[in-house]
């Protein structure tokens, strides 16, 4: 697909690729008319077509201001190199110029305990949004949350989202996600519940932002690291994870909430709200943008 950089398709310029998924691509785009940039999601699975129609709809349902905006879907007819006829299935975002959370992270390090409470009150309350319209998003992940020009956070990425009442056990059945972020019962493929599996994702993410690495690499016995949860081996867990950073009590409380191998004990939503650390002091709109701009400065300086 990097022929299409430099090329013009209908009334977009594909200025730059910005990244590289499993089922699609993501191009940086310029309107020719308006001169106003886009994001372009590049459908490259099977039955794409159907896959960008299904995201469109779940996108046009969640207006929010931390999920991110859609403009339209839109097939693009472009002629390859060899002088075939190509159609692309795309999908027309907001174009949100800081990057995603992930490479912030990687870049600029941990969040100290006030930042991190802040972005994750602020991706919690969106999520629980997306619940309280019937919907799961089930590939949460600091790749899927981007960044505005106010650091305020975007929830994107919903080629894999799904009514939680599909089936009429309230069950999910197809196996999907990012292994490191994928709740154990997904990932040895039982049938879940949406919902708790996107909890699990968020407690992956909410110990990223706090240590900047992951708290363990897949939910299975065969990983060391959440083998030693599953035994509730909860001491050596943190013993290992705590030599160069320390969780209080009411972190560990939540975050072992939050990913217990058993779903049906795993927290909910209003217990994720009502944990004492959730309710903690977090930084304001003010300070946090502040440490952000500082954060990126050293980005550009590096």
């Amino acid at each position: 697909m990097d022929q299409l950089i430099g090329a013009v398709v209908n009334e977009y310029k594909f200025v730059k690729l910005l990244g590289i998924g499993s089922m699609a691509n993501v191009y940086q785009v310029q309107d020719v008319n308006t001169q106003v940039y886009y994001a372009i999601k590049v459908y490259t699975c099977i039955s794409s077509d159907i896959r960008s129609h299904n995201e469109t709809i779940i996108l046009e349902k969640l207006s929010h201001p931390n999920i991110i905006g859609i403009k339209k879907n839109q097939q693009f007819k472009f002629k390859g190199e060899s002088g075939e006829n190509l159609i692309l299935d795309c999908l027309i975002l907001e174009y949100l110029d800081k990057g995603d959370l992930f490479e912030f992270i990687a870049k600029t390090g941990c969040f100290g305990e006030s930042l991190c409470r802040y972005y994750f009150k602020q991706l919690t309350l969106t999520i629980d949004f997306i619940h309280s319209k019937g919907l799961v998003h089930r590939n949460l992940k600091l790749e899927s949350i981007l960044l505005d020009r106010k650091f305020n956070l975007k929830l994107c990425n919903f080629a894999c989202a799904q009514y939680s009442n599909k089936y009429k056990d309230g069950k999910l059945k197809t196996k999907v996600g990012t292994k490191n972020y994928q709740a154990p019962e997904v990932f040895y493929g039982a049938i879940y519940d949406g919902v708790k599996v996107d909890i699990f994702s968020l407690g992956v993410i909410l110990f990223i932002m706090y240590k900047g690495q992951p708290p363990f690499l897949k939910a299975n016995q065969q990983d060391a690291l959440y083998n030693l949860i599953i035994q509730e081996n909860y001491k050596q867990f943190w013993e290992i994870h705590s030599q160069k950073i320390e969780f209080s009590f009411d972190f560990k409380e939540l975050f072992l909430g939050m990913i217990n191998p058993n779903p049906d004990k795993r927290f909910n939503m209003n217990e994720i709200k009502n944990s004492k650390w959730f309710g903690g002091i977090s930084k304001t709109i003010q300070d946090a943008f502040e440490e952000m701009v500082n954060r990126e400065k050293f980005i550009l300086n590096v």
